[in-house]
């Protein structure tokens, strides 16, 4: 004999399959946040420390409560290699760089350290395109491919050894400043103030 609510048993079966993941996910969902809370109490404890240092050595200083968010990447991570960088002069020839190579890691700190007229200014503006005085030689890799710093210009920051700055503004009027010059001149005055 056909069952003809065989139907029925289908959406029943389905429906106790839905609440059992359900249930299951809540269980995995509560035992994560039992680690969470584990790392929020550590957490907690350095933020008070920290608070307490610097009342402790600043007394005069308002300090708020402080609460640290975390730190989030807000771009994908950007590996910067770079072999036989060099730079000639376009005056006389003369090579000022030669054979630099090497590779800026994402989440790491790098350092070009030296004596003064070792080359760290020049290094830098080869390698960010802006060494307009001589002529570049080498190859720079963005992600393992061939290209320029120019291409992740968005992506990167570039502070010249010398202030370009006045030095009697404060730093609200650079940033002002530098914000009117920079955005397009359809940008609202509420955004550049804020």
């Amino acid at each position: 004999m056909v069952d003809s609510y065989w139907w029925e048993k289908c959406v029943l079966g389905i429906t106790v399959l839905g609440y059992a993941l359900l249930a299951f996910n809540a269980f995995l969902n509560r035992r994560s946040r039992l680690q969470v809370s584990k790392q929020s109490k550590t957490m907690s404890e350095c933020e008070r420390c920290s608070v307490e240092l610097v009342r402790g050595l600043v007394p005069q200083a308002k300090v708020p409560d402080y609460r640290f968010r975390g730190m989030r990447l807000k771009m994908p991570a950007i590996r910067v290699g770079f072999d036989n960088v060099g730079v000639k002069l376009k005056s006389n020839g003369r090579c000022i760089l030669q054979g630099v190579t090497g590779e800026f890691r994402p989440k790491r700190v790098a350092a070009i350290m030296g004596p003064s007229g070792a080359g760290k200014t020049t290094f830098m503006n080869a390698l960010c395109g802006r060494a307009y005085y001589g002529t570049t030689s080498g190859e720079i890799r963005i992600n393992g491919h061939v290209s320029s710093i120019a291409e992740i210009k968005q992506l990167r920051g570039f502070v010249p050894q010398d202030d370009i700055v006045h030095e009697h503004l404060t730093v609200r009027e650079q940033l002002y400043y530098s914000a009117r010059l920079r955005n397009a001149e359809k940008t609202s005055k509420q955004m550049i103030n804020s």
